[in-house]
């Protein structure tokens, strides 16, 4: 497996920063959050994407894929396919994209949602840039894996795939080995988080910790991933609070050394 850390929390750091943090920290590249405020944003993708992935490719990382704006799921949108067009240009194989949110009735959302997810699968046979969607827990569409497979079914796997969340489906999805198995035919990446139950004066809601700490049971995952033949880009998502920069280099070690472990 490639494990690459998404850089969502590493917001400071330019390019030449983030290469340092995967060398010290012992990853294989980066999940490259490609939204306004980090080095390469949707605007300067054209440019700012290729400089990029040559500067990973001469410190021997990747950019293992984009993780795009939580909004961009308009697959005729002019941003849209300049993003495709700069990870093809890249050579930067596949983007996370954004989120539909439910509404109901179901049936009809879920009619929207694959007629939109169909352009994708249309946008990534033209680019041979692969457009994935991520099981996020919550109101949202294919925030488990049955609901993703309902999103996915008729379409080509080579161009639209599953990106599944182990921390997502611990808190709003089966056990983990189930929805693996629902999803193996577009099974393209695999997004770790931990999470545990914290209660608020609002009620119950999942927090993300680092890998060991939570409630996800981490050898049913590395059974699972076994199961299903994965082999692909997992992604280290350390979406908790460090103090600082040292410490979350310290936590990612930890995570990676817990993760290969598991997946062995």
């Amino acid at each position: 497996m490639r494990y690459v850390y998404f850089t969502k929390m590493l917001k400071g750091l330019d390019v030449k920063g983030l290469i340092a943090f995967c060398k010290e920290v012992g990853l294989d590249g980066v999940d490259l959050a490609v939204r306004p405020g980090y080095p390469v944003t949707p605007a300067n993708a054209a440019t700012a994407l290729p400089a990029a992935a040559k500067a990973f490719k001469d410190a021997g990382l990747v950019i293992g894929f984009v993780t795009a704006p939580v909004d961009m799921t308009d697959p005729e949108n002019k941003t849209t396919q300049g993003l495709f067009d700069a990870c093809a240009k890249a050579g930067v194989p596949a983007i996370k994209i954004g989120y539909f949110a439910y509404k109901a009735p179901f049936d009809q959302r879920l009619k929207e949602v694959r007629t939109k997810l169909a352009g994708f699968a249309k946008l990534a046979a033209k680019t041979k840039v692969k457009a994935c969607y991520h099981t996020h827990s919550g109101a949202t569409m294919g925030n488990n894996a049955a609901c993703l497979r309902m999103m996915l079914e008729g379409l080509d796997a080579h161009h639209v795939g599953a990106f599944l969340d182990t921390g997502h489906t611990a808190v709003n999805g089966g056990p983990i080995g189930m929805e693996l198995d629902i999803l193996k035919s577009w099974l393209s990446l695999v997004a770790i988080k931990d999470m545990e139950w914290s209660k608020t004066k609002a009620g119950w809601r999942s927090l993300v910790v680092p890998v060991g700490r939570g409630i996800v049971r981490w050898a049913d995952v590395g059974k699972g991933l076994k199961a299903v033949k994965f082999n692909g880009t997992v992604s280290v998502h350390g979406e908790y609070e460090a103090k600082d920069l040292a410490e979350r280099k310290k936590l990612a070690k930890e995570e990676l050394a817990a993760l290969k472990k598991a997946f062995a």
